[in-house]
C-alpha cells in the first residue's frame, strides 16, 4: 500500500447559494435531464446540515474521469428555482469522490440537487433531496431516522425499506456503515453477495477459512464503493441528510486507535497506515463536513490519525441537539489483555492492601474472593518449575509461537507470582500426558499464602483469547479491576474519550442550554449487558456458571467513567442513541437520563452470534443455545434500568421529537429476513416486521420512559 502523506489528505470545497434565483441566461443546461445511472454508480448524498449550510455527494465512474461536473441546487425538484451551478474536477485523487458544502442556504428548507456530467449529451445523476435545519428560534418537530451496522456480506437492507415511506429530518448513522472484512465465519455468511477484493494484495488474510480483511485504501474504498450500489441504501440516502460517525468495523472489530485485535495478542497489530486508508476513504464517501470534502487538490492532511475529530455537534432550532461522538479513536486498550497469562497476577497483595481503601474497600473483606499464589522459584515451590515450564512451552507452540518467542513468554511468566488455582490446573494437564514417572502432582494450599487478583479472576481461561479479556468477563473481578485501574492503580487509565472530546461534551449543555431536547450519539450504548449464568434456564457446566459482563468492548469496559458520565447528563437531562451490539435496548439509567439502543440494519443478531460461536463439546452447545434462548430475560434481570431488550431480530429506530415528548418506534424485522432480497416486493415482509413503541415524558422535571401498546 502506497504510503498516505499527512500533508495530501484532500481538501474542502465550498460554494454559496446564489441570494436570488439564477437568471435563465446564467444557465448551462435545461431543467429536464436524461439520468444515467451508470455514470454515478453510487448515486448521490448529503449529510452533515446547519441552518446555513449542506454537503452534498457524489462519485463518478472511472469511465468519465476528468471531464467536469456541475452541481445543481435548486429550491423545487424540477429545478425551475436554481440556486446553484457550479463545476468541478473530479479523478482518481479522490476515487472519483466530489463532496461540496453548499453555504448561505435558507434554514429549515428542503433543497433538490444533482450532478450533471456535461458533453455533446449530458447526463444527470438520481437527483437527490436534503434540508437544513431549522434556525436557531425555530420551535417545530422532527423526525430522525437512527440506524447502525449494515454488513453488506450475505445480507440485504430490507430493513431499511419502511424508512423511504417516512418523512425524514436526517438520518443518523451510529457506526458500521462498512465492515471490513469479507466472510468472517463468526459472524458473516458465506452466501449470497460479497465483496471480492480487486486488490487482493494489499488485504489481509486470516482465519482458517482464508478469509480477507481490508488494509490498503483500495480496499477500504472498494467497500464503501460496493456497499453504496445498494438501490434501497441509496434511496434513502438521496431522501435526506446523513450525519454520521464510524465504530469499529470502518476499521477492524473492537479496534481501538490504530490497533486491531484479531489475533487475540498473539502478534502486535498497531498500523497507523491502515488507519490512515479506512479513515481517508471514510472522508471520501461520507458527507461529512469533516477532513475535506474533495477535488484532489493537496492540502494539509491533520484531518487523519493521529489528529482526527469527528466528534461534533448539530442543532435543530430550539427542538433538540445532537452530540456525535466518536468511541475508537482516543480510547486506551482494554482493560484485560488477550494475551494475558491466566495465572500472573493483575495485582498483588501489597498492591490490594495499599489500594483498596482507596476506593471504599477493604483486603479483608476481599480476601476470600481472591487468588491464592506462589513464587514458583522459592525452594518449596523449586520443584514444580520444569513440569510448568515444559508444559507451557508446549501450549504456546501450540498456539504459533516459535520455539524462542514461546520459552521468552514462559521465562517471564516463572520469574512473576503464579495464581495456584491455574498452576494446579496446568500440572493437571501436564501429567494427564505425561509417563508416570514425570507426573508432577499438583502444589499444595496452604492457608497462609498471599492471594490477589490473577487474571484468571477475571475470567482470562485461555492463553490468547477474546473472552476473558473483551467478552464474558466475570463481573465482580472485572469491576474490583475498572474500580482500581480508574482510580490510578497500576498507572493511570485514560479516557475512552480523550481528554478533548470529553471536556467539549461535558460543555455542550450550556452551550445548548436553550434547547428542549438533548440527544448524545454513541456508537457503543451505556446500558450494562450484565448475565446471571447460574440462573437455572441456563443450565450452564460449572465453568460457566458465573456472573458475567457480556461485552467489554462497550462501555461496560469502562464502568467509572460510564457512571460519571451518566450522572452528568442527568444534571441536564439526554436521550443516549447507540447501537454496535445488534440488539434493541430501551433504558432508563438515571431519572433524566434515558438510551435507546438501535438494532442492526443488517449484520447478525446478537443472539444468532452467541449461539453460532458456543463452540467446545455437546454440552457446552447446548448451553450456548439454551443462553441464547433466554438472552433476553437475562439481561433485563441483569440490569434493573432495561426496559426492553430484543436481540434476534434486525432493524431501525424512528424518532419523533415534539416540544414535551419524544416518541420512539423499533421498526424490527425476523433476521433471517436480511438473507433474502425482498426489494421488488416490500409487502412479502408484512408478517415478518414487529414493532416496539416508546414515548419519553417529561414530568416532575424528570425524563421518564415509557412503553406504548403495541
Amino acid at each position: 500500500m502506497p504510503p498516505i502523506s499527512r500533508r495530501a489528505v484532500l481538501r474542502l470545497l465550498s460554494v454559496t447559494a446564489a441570494a436570488v434565483v439564477l437568471p435563465l441566461q446564467a444557465r448551462r443546461f435545461g431543467t429536464t435531464l436524461p439520468i444515467d445511472a451508470s455514470l454515478f454508480p453510487q448515486a448521490v448524498a448529503s449529510g452533515d446540515p446547519s441552518a446555513r449550510s449542506v454537503v452534498l455527494w457524489t462519485r463518478l465512474a472511472p469511465s468519465a474521469w476528468g471531464r467536469e461536473v456541475v452541481l445543481q441546487v435548486a429550491e423545487d425538484p424540477g429545478f425551475e428555482r436554481l440556486r446553484v451551478e457550479r463545476a468541478f474536477a473530479v479523478g482518481a485523487a479522490t476515487d472519483g469522490c466530489l463532496k461540496v458544502r453548499v453555504d448561505d442556504l435558507d434554514p429549515g428548507t428542503a433543497w433538490h440537487y444533482r450532478f450533471v456530467l456535461e458533453g455533446e449529451r449530458s447526463a444527470s445523476s438520481p437527483v437527490g433531496r436534503t434540508l437544513t435545519t431549522p434556525d436557531r428560534d425555530d420551535d417545530r418537530d422532527l423526525r430522525l431516522a437512527v440506524l447502525s451496522c449494515q454488513d453488506y456480506n450475505g445480507r440485504w437492507y430490507n430493513t431499511l425499506l419502511p424508512l423511504l415511506d417516512e418523512p425524514l429530518d436526517a438520518i443518523v448513522h451510529l457506526g458500521d456503515f462498512i465492515y471490513e472484512t469479507t466472510g468472517d465465519p463468526s459472524f458473516q455468511s458465506g452466501d449470497g453477495r460479497r465483496v471480492v477484493f480487486d486488490d487482493a494484495a494489499g488485504a489481509l488474510t486470516l482465519g482458517d477459512g482464508g478469509f480477507q480483511s481490508a488494509r490498503s485504501l483500495d480496499n477500504y474504498r472498494q467497500l464503501h464503493r460496493e456497499y453504496r450500489t445498494d438501490p434501497v441504501l441509496q434511496a434513502l440516502l438521496a431522501k435526506a441528510p446523513l450525519i454520521a460517525i464510524w465504530d469499529d468495523h470502518e476499521f477492524a472489530d473492537d479496534a481501538w486507535e490504530d490497533v486491531a485485535t484479531f489475533h487475540d495478542g498473539r502478534r502486535d497489530e498497531r498500523d497507523a497506515e491502515r488507519r490512515r486508508a479506512s479513515e481517508q476513504a471514510w472522508f471520501e464517501y461520507m458527507p461529512v463536513d469533516l477532513g475535506g470534502a474533495f477535488d484532489g487538490a493537496a492540502a494539509d492532511a491533520r484531518a487523519l490519525h493521529p489528529a482526527t475529530r469527528i466528534w461534533r455537534e448539530f442543532r435543530f432550532g430550539r427542538r433538540a441537539s445532537l452530540s456525535m461522538t466518536d468511541y475508537r479513536s482516543a480510547r486506551p486498550d482494554h482493560l484485560v489483555p488477550e494475551d494475558a497469562f491466566p495465572g500472573a497476577m493483575a495485582f498483588d497483595e501489597p498492591t490490594l492492601q495499599d489500594a483498596l481503601p482507596r476506593i471504599g474497600e477493604s483486603f479483608d473483606g476481599w480476601r476470600s474472593r481472591l487468588q491464592p499464589y506462589i513464587d514458583i522459584n522459592t525452594p518449596e515451590y523449586r520443584r514444580w518449575r520444569r513440569p510448568l515450564a515444559r508444559a507451557l512451552n508446549k501450549a504456546y507452540a501450540g498456539e504459533g509461537l516459535a520455539r524462542a518467542d514461546a520459552r521468552a513468554k514462559v521465562d517471564t511468566i516463572l520469574a512473576a507470582p503464579i495464581a495456584l488455582p491455574v498452576a494446579n490446573a496446568i500440572l493437571a494437564r501436564h501429567d494427564a500426558a505425561a509417563p508416570f514417572f514425570l507426573d508432577a502432582g499438583p502444589i499444595p494450599e496452604s492457608p497462609d499464602l498471599p492471594r490477589g487478583l490473577s487474571w484468571a479472576g477475571v475470567g482470562k481461561s485461555r492463553l490468547f483469547d477474546a473472552v476473558g479479556s473483551r467478552y464474558f468477563v466475570l463481573a465482580e473481578g472485572f469491576n474490583l479491576l475498572a474500580r482500581l485501574r480508574a482510580a490510578g492503580v497500576g498507572g493511570p487509565l485514560g479516557s475512552a474519550l480523550g481528554e478533548a472530546q470529553a471536556q467539549w461534551l461535558a460543555g455542550s449543555a450550556q452551550r445548548q442550554s436553550d434547547v428542549a431536547w438533548r440527544l448524545v450519539g454513541s456508537s457503543v450504548s451505556f446500558t450494562p449487558l450484565r448475565l446471571d449464568l447460574r440462573r437455572p434456564e441456563v443450565q450452564a457446566p460449572a465453568g460457566w456458571a458465573h456472573e458475567v459482563l457480556l461485552n467489554v468492548d462497550h462501555w461496560d469496559g469502562f464502568p467509572v467513567e460510564r457512571d460519571a458520565w451518566l450522572d452528568h447528563f442527568d444534571g441536564e437531562g439526554a436521550v443516549l442513541l447507540s447501537g454496535d451490539i445488534h440488539a434493541s435496548f430501551a433504558s432508563q439509567h438515571r431519572p433524566r437520563v434515558v438510551e435507546f439502543t438501535t438494532p442492526a440494519v443488517s449484520s447478525k443478531s446478537l443472539g444468532a452470534i452467541l449461539e453460532r460461536n458456543a463452540g467446545g463439546d455437546a454440552a457446552t452447545r447446548e448451553a450456548g443455545a439454551r443462553l441464547a434462548a433466554n438472552l433476553d430475560a437475562l439481561l433485563l434481570a441483569g440490569y434493573g434500568g432495561l426496559r426492553y431488550a430484543q436481540t434476534r431480530r434486525n432493524g431501525a429506530m424512528l424518532l419523533a421529537i415534539g416540544r414535551d415528548e419524544l416518541r420512539v418506534r423499533y421498526l424490527e424485522l425476523e433476521a433471517e429476513r436480511v438473507a433474502e432480497r425482498h426489494y421488488a416486493d416490500p409487502a412479502a415482509l408484512a408478517t415478518a416486521r414487529y414493532e416496539r413503541h416508546f414515548r419519553v415524558r417529561r414530568e416532575d422535571g424528570s425524563l421518564t420512559l415509557l412503553a406504548d401498546p403495541d
